[in-house]
C-alpha cells in the first residue's frame, strides 16, 4: 500500500511536532521562552490548528475511510495532544501542562472546523 501525499505530509507534521517536544529546555533558544507570557499558547493554538486542517484533509480524502472526517480529526488530534504533553513529562526541564493541552485541543477543533471551509472556497 502507497502512502497517500496527505497522508504523508500530516505524519511527517506529527513527527515534526515529536521531535520539537523533544528538545530540552536548556536547548530552546531564549528568545522563544522570552517573550510576552502565554505567547506559548498561541504557539500551541497555531501548531495543532495546522494539524487538525492537515487530519481533516486526510481523512477526507481517504477513499478507503469509512470514518467521519469531523470527529476522527478530532479523536486522533487530541489524542496526539495528550501523548504529546505526556512524552514532554520525560524530557528534561519540560513538563505535561493541562493549559497546554486545552490550547492544544482549542487548535485542533478550530484546524478542524475551518478545513472544509477554505476547501470549499478554493476550487
Amino acid at each position: 500500500m502507497i502512502l497517500k501525499h496527505s497522508w504523508a505530509v500530516t505524519i511527517g507534521y506529527m513527527v515534526l511536532i515529536s521531535i520539537l517536544s523533544h528538545i530540552p529546555q536548556k536547548d530552546i533558544p531564549e528568545s522563544i521562552t522570552s517573550g510576552p507570557d502565554n505567547t506559548d499558547l498561541l504557539f500551541h493554538f497555531v501548531e495543532y490548528s495546522v494539524l487538525g486542517f492537515l487530519l481533516f484533509g486526510s481523512i477526507t480524502s481517504d477513499e478507503s475511510l469509512t470514518f467521519h472526517p469531523f470527529y476522527s480529526s478530532l479523536l486522533i488530534g487530541i489524542s496526539f495532544a495528550i501523548l504529546d504533553e505526556f512524552h514532554q513529562s520525560f524530557v528534561p526541564g519540560r513538563h505535561m501542562s493541562s493549559i497546554d493541552m486545552i490550547f492544544d485541543s482549542l487548535g485542533i477543533l478550530f484546524g478542524t472546523f475551518i478545513c472544509p471551509r477554505i476547501a470549499s472556497n478554493s476550487f
